[in-house]
């Protein structure tokens, strides 16, 4: 890989269409603006930043040129990476018997322009841009917010990832001495044992190691902790082990994935009133549902071909990858 300056760069990229010495030099309070959707009161975690066109186009290119290279643990990160999806993180703990479910509690706005800096810091052999480290404060100015990683930018995530990384090696080496299976999507963290009592004081040394790599700001959400074991509904980021092994949906989603292909195949009327949106809209979230199907559950796909049909099937994928 031949490494270029970070002005050649973004030159070449945009052709003088936007200016390197904005990017590199204007101030940035204009170009993003907050939203509070957590109604009147103002919280950080609530707290979501939109960028402008022109704060997209710079992260778009941070991402392409810098933020893509940086590191994460592929073994048990399954978020914000490209050909992964949340299904994955799910199957590494299908054969499991006892599970522990948690989130980091206001993950991005507890994530420090320090930590953000050093994940910068840590792509300067891999990234190729050759100037990288003279960029480092003004790199880390475009993409945080009062100090803080923002919920709503368009870098955040991938930052998030790289973030984390130094916690999820140490982490994944523990799980794995005691026996236990450990993967990550975001904020959330899921470990799954044969036995249960490998669980049960679990929260208290993930958050030793958090301390122990200086990722002191970051603590689990004790209301969104919890232990369970097989017997029971086994829920997972949204998605189901069933007794078998198989990752799929739980079944008031694939109730109404079928409702709404019964009623785009007879009628459309219908099909709008239960979607409580314009027939366009409805047809459209259909479609993403019946991909997302494709994704995470391919056997149920058939199963859905067989009942409806391959055609109506398969229209409805190629319709979600326009």
């Amino acid at each position: 890989m031949t490494k270029k300056p970070l002005a050649e760069l973004f030159r070449a990229m945009y052709h003088g269409k936007y200016d390197y010495r904005d990017f590199i030099g204007e101030a940035l309070d204009s170009r993003y603006k907050p939203l509070n959707l957590g109604g009147s009161k103002a919280s950080k975690e609530r707290l979501v930043y939109a960028p402008d066109k022109t704060m997209k186009i710079y992260h778009s290119f941070l991402n392409l040129f810098l933020f893509e290279y940086l590191d994460v643990n592929e073994q048990v990160v399954f978020s914000y990476r490209k050909g992964v999806n949340v299904a994955e993180a799910v199957r590494k703990h299908a054969h499991s018997k006892h599970f522990f479910q948690a989130d980091i509690q206001d993950f991005f706005p507890n994530i420090s322009s320090a930590m953000v800096r050093a994940a910068v810091e840590s792509a300067i052999a891999r990234a190729p841009i050759s100037d990288l480290s003279d960029h480092v404060d003004r790199i880390v100015e475009l993409v945080t917010v009062g100090g803080a990683l923002p919920i709503g930018f368009p870098a955040s995530p991938l930052i998030s990832n790289a973030v984390l990384r130094p916690f999820d090696d140490l982490f994944e080496g523990f799980c794995t001495k005691h026996g236990m299976v450990y993967t990550r999507y975001s904020d959330d963290i899921i470990v799954s044992s044969q036995t249960r009592d490998e669980l049960i004081n679990l929260a208290a040394s993930i958050e030793e190691i958090l301390q122990s790599v200086g990722l002191t700001q970051l603590k689990l959400n004790p209301e969104k902790t919890k232990i369970t074991s097989i017997g029971r509904k086994i829920k997972l980021l949204g998605l189901t082990i069933l007794p078998n092994g198989t990752v799929s949906f739980d079944i008031k989603l694939k109730h109404q994935i079928e409702t709404m292909i019964y009623f785009y195949i007879t009628d459309s009327t219908k099909l709008r009133d239960f979607s409580k949106v314009d027939l366009t809209k409805a047809t459209e979230q259909l479609s993403g549902y019946v991909n997302y199907v494709n994704t995470v559950d391919p056997a149920y796909l058939d199963k859905l071909r067989k009942k409806y049909g391959v055609t109506v099937i398969d229209t409805l994928i190629h319709q979600g990858s326009k």
